[in-house]
């Protein structure tokens, strides 16, 4: 068939791939034609997608840290709950907060805190299982959601994570910082909402930073 047709393949983010077919009735041609229209097709849907699972990534993702930021925490945490519910597994919600860390902000600056939040927001990378997940809640807040554990479980686990990070120095712009954390957990069956678990999870976690603050001024 001669003449100038314009062939159009879609995919399903509704973009068009807009083709010229050859002018010609040629077989062979045409067969060219077409495999080469489906390979441009595909390699735009395939860019697409890329975008796309670059966009959902960053959109959950803390852009200092690399770590979950609170979107994408709560909603490891609906997801840590609703596998609970069905299975009857439990689990436990830790929140960790930096003691005076707005001091460090204070004297040093924000770009020495910002490196220090990254420093040990890689601590608190490197000491959670597959199975966990941990983020950045906001500020120097941070969440960690313990899977199948149990509160005895997260006490420990508490107790060497605040040790490692009172022998850990953290080094920022030729500053050597020394921090303290502050921890409080609450366990979960499947039935409870993830923003009380939260609030819930940061009362306790005040507590202990009270009871710290108290301790070091006695």
């Amino acid at each position: 068939m001669e003449g100038t047709m314009t062939a159009m393949i879609t995919s399903r983010a509704e973009n068009v791939v807009h083709l010229r077919q050859p002018k010609t009735a040629d077989r062979q041609r045409l067969l060219d034609w077409a495999l080469a229209a489906v390979a441009e097709a595909e390699e735009r849907v395939a860019q697409l997608q890329a975008r796309v699972t670059y966009l959902e990534g960053i959109s959950v993702t803390d852009e200092l840290t690399g770590l979950l930021n609170r979107r994408g925490f709560l909603a490891e945490l609906q997801r840590a709950l609703a596998v609970a519910r069905r299975g009857g597994t439990r689990g436990v919600l830790m929140l960790c907060d930096l003691d005076g860390f707005k001091l460090v902000n204070d004297r040093h600056g924000h770009s020495v805190g910002n490196e220090a939040l990254k420093q040990f927001a890689a601590l608190l990378a490197s000491r959670v299982r597959r199975a966990d997940a941990v983020g950045r809640l906001g500020g120097d807040e941070f969440g960690i959601i313990l899977t199948a554990a149990t509160l005895a479980n997260a006490r420990r686990r508490a107790q060497a994570l605040r040790q490692l990070v009172a022998g850990t120095s953290f080094v920022a712009a030729d500053t050597s910082l020394r921090l303290g954390a502050s921890f409080g957990f609450v366990p979960f069956d499947g039935t409870e909402n993830e923003e009380d678990l939260l609030n819930r999870a940061d009362l306790a976690m005040y507590g202990e930073k009270r009871r710290n603050a108290e301790l070091e001024s006695a």
